[in-house]
């Protein structure tokens, strides 16, 4: 936890005094910084409700997002973006990647960027992007220390996914799904596991994010207590890829982060291609009893599995 008592904070909050929250931060920024070698699992939190951020020390999320937009009520957003600082301020240890949900640009987003850029998470989403001269506008608000993520939840950011990564500091696109089918006249009915036009939007969603170096984050299965449902979902975008999802529950993050961790059998056979490939300087491809043939591609891929999840661990 990182309040031991709530109960002056809660007093704080049920008044809306926001200069209180203020004062309690006292001008400072995120106080401890970690980078997951490998993403798994993105949760959500909402961020207004106390006793949820006052877990931000203990999640193990791989990110956690502090949501300002959807799920806070207009009222109660300015006291979730101070409450939101506040906590980030506060932690003395954070075992996750923090990104900050802001609102629409044209919603409140560009004055809650002008705020968090003092607070300095590790990334803020931006909601409802559209083309790269949104994401372009985004950057040139937000500090340089911050990088990027993406929303893509509009038909024009779905059509446009080839273009939006403008810059290196956008890191991550992240799936919304129903806000998508809204925005395409679809309904949100064929959100299920074996439809095939949810199968071509994962796939689309995934081979252009991934061309371009950006983390694409599947979409938040929103039905929290059907945890089968969820792992089923899992093991699907596992095998077509994917290796983060996103989460609304800690249950969900424990499935999320199991599902999507390479195997014993997996990290044993990559150490195993790294080691021979490597014991000879020489070497462009060798074939094996057990490996089959392996060459430089096999090598590569082998190699960046350990250096994203066993080396950086």
């Amino acid at each position: 936890m990182i309040f031991e008592r709530l109960e002056e904070l809660e007093a704080i909050v049920e008044r809306g005094d926001l200069e209180a929250i203020e004062k309690m931060r006292g001008g400072r920024g995120q106080s401890v910084r970690y980078t997951p070698p490998y993403i798994r699992s993105a949760l959500m939190l909402s961020g207004h409700r106390l006793r949820h951020l006052n877990r931000l020390d203990e999640l193990e999320a791989d990110i956690v997002i502090l949501n300002l937009e959807d799920g806070v009520a207009p009222s109660l957003k300015p006291l979730a973006l101070r409450l939101v600082a506040l906590f980030l301020a506060e932690a003395r240890q954070i075992r996750s990647k923090t990104v900050v949900r802001i609102n629409p640009l044209e919603e409140g987003g560009r004055e809650e960027i002008a705020y968090l850029n003092a607070v300095a998470p590790d990334a803020i989403r931006i909601p409802k992007v559209r083309s790269a001269e949104d994401v372009r506008e985004a950057l040139g608000l937000v500090d340089e220390r911050i990088a990027l993520h993406l929303s893509i939840e509009t038909k024009e950011a779905f059509e446009a996914l080839s273009t939006l990564r403008v810059e290196s500091r956008v890191e991550a696109f992240y799936l919304g799904v129903l806000d998508l089918l809204a925005s395409m006249g679809l309904s949100q009915s064929i959100v299920q596991l074996h439809n095939p036009t949810m199968h071509y939007i994962l796939a689309r969603f995934l081979m252009k994010s991934s061309v371009q170096g950006v983390l694409p984050v599947s979409f938040v299965y929103q039905e929290y207590t059907d945890t089968e449902g969820f792992e089923n979902w899992c093991l699907l975008e596992r095998r077509m890829g994917f290796h983060a999802k996103g989460c609304v529950s800690p249950a969900q993050v424990e499935i999320a982060n199991h599902v999507f961790a390479p195997s014993q059998e997996e990290l044993e056979w990559a150490r195993r291609v790294v080691e021979l490939f490597e014991s000879d300087p020489e070497c462009s491809g060798f074939a094996d009893e057990e490996l089959g043939f392996v060459d430089e591609p096999i090598y590569k891929n082998a190699k960046g599995l350990l250096e994203r999840f066993e080396m950086g661990s």
